[in-house]
């Protein structure tokens, strides 16, 4: 049985991702640096923060910044022309950590767990029986409607290239689901740039391969170097979630508030704070409480589509909305698509608990509601 899609705490402006993505797609592009200069520009950045290895930014840069490279180059495979450029080096010390692992399966939690120094947009899932796996991916931040191919081409990709690394020559894909559309020569070029078989307007997005691939022992493997990796991983994302820690935890309450949403005050007293002292914390980090309950409205919103067979109707009352209505013109705003919309491109019109028949399983690698807390203690 497949296990809820993934919420996150992390909110589109929040500036934790690195430049890697960018230097990789500005490669690909084949800008020269006048253009890439303007590019850059468009999401608040110069050439100089592009080769800072200390630059972070946020989703919605990277956003404004593809869409700027893809305009200049006029490529619509230039995500997967991204996604093969980032190899495990491109990841820093989370890649030697994936690649010292003993097993495939041991190194794609490692991917999951320090999700968020490999920019992963897209929550992780293994839906595995014995003879075949699935490396199954899903939207867990609601990504922009005019750019959804690119993202899913761009995650599809690099995690091919992940898979490819760190398995070797002898590693054969089966094929790629997406869960999105194309135009039909996109298809075909898109299965030609890849080599790979590659399926449109699946219900899932989804990396096939043989099952035995997963509990294999790595040729590379090292208990040693893999400790070592993975204590800086946890000192990396240590920085990363206490930079953000009290947003988190606010959001975190917020998404486990059940069947009636939080309050402030209600959340000021599980933080054992006064609301005045919780107000004032949160803007100084530049955010307040009903910034983040939009983020979670949001979040939530997705999760209920996608997760069960709940109506409109019943979800904008669980998100405190005055009518569906409201909360329908919310959703387009937030993901440019309808509710309705944005279960069928998903998941076909279903909710998404089907997976898993005789021996199979479904493991989330990603922790649905708690990042923040399950983060601490991976570091702690």
């Amino acid at each position: 049985m497949m296990g809820l899609i993934d919420t996150t705490p992390v909110t589109c402006d929040d500036k934790i991702f690195s430049t890697a993505e960018i230097l990789a797609a500005a490669n690909a592009s084949g800008c020269d640096e006048h253009q890439l200069g303007q590019c850059l520009a468009v999401g608040g950045l110069t050439l100089a923060d592009l080769h800072n290895p200390q630059s972070r930014i946020s989703l919605n840069q990277h956003a404004l910044i593809h869409g700027a490279l893809h305009r200049s180059c006029n490529n619509p495979l230039l995500g997967l022309e991204t996604g093969k450029r980032l190899h495990l080096t491109s990841y820093g010390i989370v890649g030697f950590a994936l690649l010292s692992s003993a097993t495939l399966r041991e190194a794609l939690t490692v991917a999951a767990q320090f999700g968020l120094l490999m920019n992963f947009k897209l929550g992780l899932h293994i839906n595995d029986d014995d003879d075949s796996a699935r490396l199954e991916l899903n939207d867990q931040y609601g990504l922009s409607n005019n750019q959804q191919g690119f993202w899913y081409y761009l995650e599809t990709s690099k995690l091919l290239t992940l898979l490819q690394d760190i398995l070797g020559l002898g590693f054969q894909c089966e094929g790629i689901d997406l869960a999105i559309d194309a135009p039909a020569d996109e298809q075909v070029r898109v299965s030609d740039s890849l080599g790979i078989d590659v399926r449109f307007n699946c219900q899932r997005t989804a990396i096939r391969f043989a099952g035995h691939w997963l509990d294999a022992k790595l040729a590379q493997a090292s208990s040693i170097t893999h400790a070592s990796c993975k204590a800086t991983c946890q000192a990396q994302m240590r920085e990363v979630v206490q930079k953000y820690d009290l947003s988190y935890q606010v959001q975190n309450l917020l998404l486990a508030s059940g069947q009636c949403i939080a309050s402030l005050s209600d959340i000021a007293d599980r933080l054992h704070l006064s609301p005045r002292t919780l107000r004032r914390r949160l803007d100084a980090l530049g955010t307040s409480y009903n910034a983040l309950l939009v983020e979670v409205r949001k979040k939530l919103a997705i999760r209920y589509l996608l997760n069960t067979p709940m109506t409109t109707e019943a979800i904008s009352e669980l998100l405190n909305y005055s009518d569906a209505a409201n909360f329908r013109h919310a959703f387009k705003r937030w993901t440019g698509r309808s509710p309705r919309e944005y279960r069928v491109l998903n998941n076909g019109g279903k909710y998404a608990l089907r997976f898993g028949h005789g021996n199979s399983s479904s493991v989330p690698l990603h922790s649905p509601a708690a990042w923040a807390e399950q983060s601490m203690a991976a570091v702690g």
